[in-house]
């Protein structure tokens, strides 16, 4: 009997396991805490166990959910646990496509994902289950972790439970779903095969030099598109093992690079930051290449780190719809501040120039084999064919390097964590009280850019009173970390908001009383 191809997921599982297989005696990861691995036979052992479980789920309640082979979207939430490499093994051997979501989302932001992209169920590693839906425990072999299947109602009304794109013959290839948003503040994700994840690992792995015998210290999340392309895929790939690191604590940062090399430190400027303040008079020898992406890496810090340790940290740029774009290979390693190095290996870039915008300057555009299928469940005009055009504006110098030069839209980059203002103001909205809201990004040295917000309320509404409702509908890093009460918002002649204003008034100590503002 001629055997019938499996699911295209199943291709990732199975260089997986070739990978490791190379070098069988390594460990498949290291964790931090508690400071235990996970060897090879045990991962092996644990994805048939995870099997067995993730195929029925739905079955303990009476409700059968799960249909391998299908393309189901299966969203995954948690931290950089050894039970996370196992769980996505084993959803792409069964055919499943993991939607990739941030491990601190909260309540109501699933129960959004799942009312936008519909997947079939959501693997978590904490009790944040939206209401209307069932629990089941998925055993040792998927530690930590739990399924939260969505009610009879969520279901019928999102079709949650068939394959992921119904009737798109181009998504059937999908072996990843990233989250990024779209222009309303709605999630939406960005569909990825496994070629293209497998070209994204070669582009990164063979212009950064990253080789199967290094170690990657993770503090990064595995769930960013920062993490999984670096960490996952580079395992996938060729086999470089990781180190996982459940929470970006100094002191595990510290322990995890006084290991013995070779080590490689994907971070950001904010981890950088933080080593500097707190290594004391650490030397880490074993530490061979550090890298920083996610957020403008400020020269100061990669210079004050080379000078500190040895070595500088070398700035990378890359987005969730195209993977890896470019790369600091300088000699010294430390550039001008928006300076984001060369394009990788297989990368092409372009400015595609507006109308009356300064000469040399333009939107970035990308070509490569990583660049993602196109979006769901809305499409974009941005992305596909091969391309992608960002929302960078930027230039490319005399030696090839792009700089960056901000921001076409208004999206805000907190650490390489994309926060929509949209989002946060549609919250704001919703507390009795509030008249109007701007929600912003504010430069900070530390993260790239910090979420604040100006707003103008009742009598009676608090600073406290709308922290506390954002803190209870957002992940951590979406909330405002300063909100202004004004009696009106900034804005010109001309009826458009005025930023340098609105950026002025953060800058400065808050005040105990409101500033009132007026129109020019």
């Amino acid at each position: 009997m001629r055997r019938m191809p499996g699911p295209p997921t199943r291709a990732l599982h199975d260089r997986l396991l070739a990978s490791l297989a190379a070098s069988p005696k390594r460990d498949v990861a290291g964790c931090l805490p508690p400071g235990c691995s996970l060897d090879v036979d045990s991962f092996e052992r644990r994805i048939l166990g995870a099997e067995r479980r993730l195929v029925r789920v739905g079955t303990v309640t009476g409700r059968p959910t799960a249909v391998p082979d299908s393309g189901q979207l299966v969203l995954l939430s948690c931290r950089n646990l050894d039970t996370y490499l196992v769980a996505i093994t084993t959803l792409w051997k069964r055919g499943f496509v993991p939607l990739l979501a941030d491990a601190d989302l909260s309540r109501a932001e699933i129960a959004d994902l799942v009312r936008t992209l519909r997947p079939a169920f959501c693997l978590l590693d904490r009790r944040a289950d939206p209401d209307a839906g069932d629990v089941e425990d998925l055993g040792d072999s998927l530690s930590g972790l739990h399924a939260w299947i969505p009610g009879r109602r969520i279901a019928s009304k999102t079709g949650t439970g068939g394959p992921m794109v119904a009737g798109c013959e181009a998504h059937r290839e999908a072996a990843v779903v990233r989250l990024t948003s779209g222009s309303t503040g709605r999630p939406r994700g960005v569909v990825v095969t496994a070629d293209q994840l497998l070209a994204d690992a070669r582009q990164i792995t063979g212009t950064l030099g990253v080789r199967p015998g290094d170690t990657l210290v993770t503090a990064i999340p595995l769930g960013h598109a920062y993490g999984f392309g670096h960490v996952l895929m580079s395992l996938v790939l060729q086999g470089t093992r990781p180190l996982l690191l459940e929470q970006p604590l100094p002191a595990l940062l510290v322990e995890a690079l006084s290991r013995p090399g070779p080590l490689v430190l994907p971070g950001t400027p904010y981890l950088f930051s933080l080593l500097l303040q707190t290594a004391g008079r650490k030397r880490f020898k074993g530490l061979r290449l550090c890298l920083s992406a996610g957020a403008p890496l400020p020269a100061g810090v990669s210079r004050a780190f080379k000078e500190r340790f040895g070595l500088p940290v070398r700035t990378f740029y890359g987005a969730s719809e195209c993977g890896g774009i470019s790369y600091d290979r300088s000699r010294d390693g430390v550039v001008p501040d928006g300076c984001v190095g060369t394009p990788l290996e297989g990368v092409r870039v372009d400015l595609r120039t507006g109308r009356g915008g300064e000469d040399g300057v333009g939107r970035l555009c990308v070509e490569s084999e990583a660049v993602a299928v196109g979006y769901v469940p809305e499409s974009g005009s941005d992305l596909g064919g091969g391309g992608f055009v960002t929302g960078d504006l930027g230039r490319i110098d005399a030696d090839g390097r792009l700089c960056l030069l901000g921001r076409v839209d208004r999206m805000i980059n907190v650490g390489g964590r994309k926060v929509n203002p949209a989002e946060v103001e549609a919250v704001l909205r919703d507390v009795p009280g509030v008249r109007q809201v701007v929600v912003f990004g504010a430069p900070d040295r530390h993260r790239g850019q910090a979420v604040c917000a100006c707003v103008v309320v009742a009598r009676g509404v608090t600073r406290e009173t709308l922290l506390s409702v954002c803190g209870g509908r957002l992940a951590s890093f979406k909330v405002p970390r300063r909100i202004e009460l004004v009696d009106r918002i900034p804005v010109s002649a001309r009826g458009k908001t005025e930023r340098k204003t609105l950026l002025s008034l953060v800058a400065r100590p808050p005040l105990r009383t409101s500033p009132t503002l007026h129109r020019s």
